[in-house]
């Protein structure tokens, strides 16, 4: 069996994949019966309940098997309720972040004074404000 084949989650038992879909066919359509007709669920979430609640899991993405497990339920008006996720928030943030003009930033970095200088020999000076060179 490859790594992304159906298995129960308790003993990791595989599971067919036609037996996965009907099982899995059976919880979609409990869990879109118990969405209202006026709400939506997104596919990530109805198939991370699916998978839960049927405890029979896959590691291939939600988008390779769920299409053919809402087709399995067979009911138009509660497949109707499934939308498809929002693109990621780095995706809208990037194209939002192109229109705006960019703002300084919030904190600057603070400039060290410049360092004290005898006006005779020209020397910088030590901590204690005396030149040790000229004694000025």
């Amino acid at each position: 069996m490859s790594s992304l084949s159906a298995y129960r989650l308790g003993d990791g038992a595989p599971v067919t994949t036609e037996s996965a879909r009907a099982i899995w066919a059976a919880f979609a359509r409990e869990v879109l019966e118990e969405t209202s007709s006026t709400d939506r669920i997104v596919h990530s979430q109805l198939a991370r309940q699916v998978q839960q609640r049927s405890g029979v899991f896959t590691r291939m993405a939600a988008t390779d098997w769920l299409p053919d497990v809402l087709a399995d339920v067979g009911d138009a008006e509660l497949t109707a309720r499934v939308r498809a996720d929002a693109p990621p928030a780095a995706a809208r943030t990037r194209t939002t972040a192109a229109r705006r003009p960019r703002a300084e930033p919030a904190t600057r970095k603070r400039q060290e004074a410049p360092a004290a200088i005898c006006p005779s020999c020209f020397m910088q000076l030590p901590a204690s404000g005396r030149c040790d060179t000229c004694a000025g």
